[in-house]
């Protein structure tokens, strides 16, 4: 019964955001941060109310915290729609040592 839910809930995720993965191998928990990258950066408002049902904005936000690379218009949003610090997301950080010396 557990792996049917796992199922149902991934359906509501399109194929689209995965086209490179096996979505058939795609764990709710062990890949928690490709999920949440994919959905906050090219995700529709529905499969960000999925997300939002199955983990919490908290967890959400703890989550892309770790991870290393993400668009600044998603970082943005999430900082302020969690009202959390934009200098704790790691991707922030990274992207802030990672300037070049030309602007382009």
């Amino acid at each position: 019964m557990k792996r049917l839910k796992k199922y149902r809930i991934l359906e509501n995720l399109s194929n689209r955001l995965f086209w490179d993965v096996n979505t058939s191998l795609l764990d709710w928990e062990k890949d928690i941060q490709l999920i949440v990258l994919r959905v906050v950066e090219r995700g529709t408002i529905e499969e960000w109310r999925t997300i939002i049902r199955k983990y919490g904005l908290p967890k959400i936000v703890a989550t892309a915290k770790k991870i290393r690379s993400m668009d600044v218009l998603s970082v943005n949003f999430l900082a302020q729609i969690s009202d959390t610090p934009i200098t704790e997301f790691q991707c922030y950080n990274s992207k802030q040592l990672s300037q070049k010396h030309w602007a382009n």
